[in-house]
């Protein structure tokens, strides 16, 4: 089976070591409400205000790590016999992004997450694609935040440690325009490339769409 998805919108962004979050402060004003948010969820912040045409809908994530910060310390934590952080706790799940931004913004539709390691952003779009059968517009993301301490001793081939990609999508009739394949970006975490191709090449277009094979 074969969907077709116009893309109507599409941002990413990427950091070395990490992102440079320029209106966060100014998308949300409330430092108590700000200073909960992990930094996944400021990434996926960041996203939305730089997509169109989406003011509300059915939300689906992807992450191969997920809040790996927020992790790290519960597992330290454990390793120190120290007790574990509430806050930390709360922020551990792979939901947490999404469900922040969910929250600020009173969307109340559907969220789905979905991990699948490298595969995670080809899985979005096919979810995605099944999602936008039912005729509604869906915002897709990903992100990765992959920049806590010690990461070097294991990681040798990701140049860029935090990075988020959004796309806009419906379905549509209309015959693909681009080509649905990894990033060729190098440094890149897998887990967001093919997203990250069509946000890269997206703009390009005066039409964008993907063929989904499901």
């Amino acid at each position: 089976m074969r969907v077709n998805l116009e893309i109507l919108s599409s941002a990413y962004l990427l950091g070395v070591k990490s992102i440079e979050l320029a209106h966060i402060k100014e998308l949300v004003p409330h430092m108590m409400t700000r200073r909960r948010l992990t930094k996944a969820a400021k990434i996926c912040v960041e996203l939305l205000s730089h997509v169109e045409h989406f003011e509300g809908g059915r939300i689906l994530c992807g992450s191969a790590f997920g809040e790996l910060e927020t992790t790290a310390n519960i597992l330290n934590a454990i390793d120190k016999e120290e007790p574990l952080s509430p806050t930390d706790f709360q922020n551990s799940v792979y939901n947490t992004a999404v469900s922040y931004l969910s929250i600020l913004y009173h969307n109340q539709n559907e969220i789905l997450t979905l991990s699948s390691g490298d595969k995670t952003s080809l899985n979005v779009l096919k979810a995605g694609a099944l999602k936008a059968l039912d005729g509604d517009t869906l915002l897709l993301l990903c992100f990765e935040t992959l920049d806590i301490a010690g990461i070097e001793q294991v990681n040798h081939c990701i140049d860029y440690l935090e990075s988020g990609v959004a796309l806009v999508v419906r379905v549509t009739e209309r015959e693909a325009t681009l080509k649905l394949q990894k990033s060729e970006l190098k440094g890149v975490p897998n887990s967001i490339s093919e997203m990250l191709h069509v946000a890269q090449n997206a703009s390009q277009l005066e039409s964008s769409i993907i063929e989904v094979n499901l």
